[in-house]
């Protein structure tokens, strides 16, 4: 189950009602955090509108009804917009510099422990779980014999990523999903951020989300599963204009780049099991097995020339 979001028309504006996903908030504490953490940014003049508990009449930030949690805050006003120009990609950059150098800054911890850097053995599992599942049908429908056919080549990527670099990255909770949909912009201006929930999940170096922006909003729009280097190149130069980057850093893109397709394959399959409405929208948008699978395959197989560019 996803996050749902339920719009509240009052006298007195209008208002989110968010009804929480056990995946990313197993417990109390995961949904605690990540709301101590919204009121971070906000008191340390994180200078975009995010969303903002409205405590109930008992004085908490939530509540739990029949085990599900929800709190409420004040809407954002503003408009999406899907594809990002030049302008926006830049405002962007700035805004993620200025956010990364808040929590850089902050003694903000989740207490999950670290990972590893690519989430390399928790994607091989549950892509090798479901190839055993399926290897034991009688019957194996299409999206089940797709999934088999490039799985094959993601689990090669998975098995060839060692443990990254011998310098380890300091890691921090990270917004990790600062793409389009999760944007407010107002009169050409981004003015607010939204949906924070992993940030109580993981712990990843900062350019984890640059990889992740890159991933969705720098892309070729002729080939869908390429990266725009160019535009790339151009967001990471905005970026470092605020918030300097090492080599080290910057050479770790194009695999965490990689890393995050293979996840998203993985997620693919979940989303045609438990919920196949989204599962479908999200293949008419363009994102299905497949273009992940093309995707995972040719940043890997361009890791180099990536690498070399954003170096530049």
């Amino acid at each position: 189950m996803v996050n749902r979001n339920f719009i509240l028309r009052t006298t007195q504006g209008k208002y989110v009602l968010r009804q929480v996903s056990h995946t990313h908030h197993r417990n109390p504490r995961d949904l605690k955090f990540e709301l101590s953490y919204l009121d971070y940014l906000k008191q340390a003049g994180f200078p975009y509108e995010i969303p903002a508990a409205i405590a109930t009449t008992k004085g908490g930030l939530f509540v739990t009804v029949q085990g599900q949690y929800y709190w409420l805050y004040k809407f954002i006003e503003g408009s999406v917009v899907e594809k990002l120009d030049e302008s926006r990609l830049a405002q962007l950059a700035k805004m993620m510099a200025e956010y990364h150098l808040l929590i850089e800054r902050s003694a903000l911890n989740n207490g999950k422990p670290a990972s590893d850097l690519y989430n390399r053995t928790v994607t091989l599992t549950e892509i090798e779980e479901y190839r055993t599942e399926i290897l034991r049908k009688d019957k194996i429908n299409r999206n089940e014999r797709t999934f088999l056919e490039e799985s094959a080549k993601m689990i090669l990527i998975l098995r060839g990523f060692d443990g990254g670099p011998h310098q380890k990255p300091r890691l921090y909770p990270i917004h990790r999903d600062l793409i389009s949909e999760n944007l407010i912009w107002k009169k050409g201006k981004l003015a607010g951020v939204i949906d924070f929930e992993h940030v109580s999940g993981t712990n990843d170096p900062v350019v984890k989300d640059i990889a992740v922006t890159m991933q969705y909003c720098c892309r070729d729009r002729r080939v869908t599963h390429q990266l725009d280097i160019d535009s790339a190149k151009q967001f990471l130069q905005s970026y470092t204009e605020y918030h300097p980057l090492s080599n080290g850093d910057i050479a770790l893109i194009p695999d965490l780049m990689t890393a995050g397709f293979l996840d998203d394959f993985a997620f693919v399959l979940w989303m045609l099991r438990n919920d196949p409405d989204r599962a479908k929208r999200s293949e008419a948008d363009g994102y299905g097995p497949t273009l992940f699978s093309k995707a995972a395959l040719w940043s890997h197989r361009n890791r180099e020339r990536i690498s070399q560019a954003l170096l530049k």
